[in-house]
């Protein structure tokens, strides 16, 4: 009970911190790149019949766009152009072991989802499933690496330059 207590009183100041607003503006953009990640991925798996593979890999870009997009402008407030090395490399690395584990874990899915089910889309669906729970899992994992790599982009932005004399 205390601790419940405790929960409730600091979740509003916490969504007012720094932190609570990046990680809520966050949230509103994984939603949207989740939406558009899901729907690929299950119009290719489901109705195109392509495999898992492939429909997590187009998923996977068809959110990762919007996703970064949003996310640089919108949670992290950059504005400047990308620096390549310090921020978009960084980016597409996490992204990159993302959609990884994504496709192995839908391949393993899409292995034993038929050792369960005959049905087509009781298949499709249990596999998008496993694509969205992936996702799931890692979306805290993300914001703490998008986090430290948009948060050294700005500062490294907003140091004032000093002149030589």
């Amino acid at each position: 009970m205390q601790s419940e207590i405790m929960l409730t009183s600091h979740a509003p100041r916490f969504l007012r911190s720094g932190t609570g607003l990046r990680l809520s503006r966050y949230t509103v953009c994984s939603i949207i790149a989740t939406v558009c990640s899901e729907a690929v991925f299950l119009f290719v798996y489901g109705v195109v019949g392509g495999g898992s593979v492939l429909a997590s890999v187009l998923g996977w870009l068809a959110g990762a766009i919007p996703n970064y997009t949003l996310n640089r402008s919108w949670t992290w407030g950059l504005r400047h152009r990308p620096d390549l090395r310090r921020e978009v490399l960084p980016y597409v690395a996490i992204v990159l072991a993302t959609v990884g584990v994504a496709s192995v874990t839908t391949h393993v899915a899409g292995l034993l989802v038929p050792k369960i089910t005959d049905t087509h889309w009781l298949q499709v669906g249990l596999v998008g499933a496993v694509f969205l729970g992936t996702y799931g899992v890692l979306f805290a994992v993300r914001f703490v690496l998008f986090d430290r790599v948009f948060r050294r982009s700005r500062s490294r932005r907003q140091v004032p330059t000093t002149t030589r004399r």
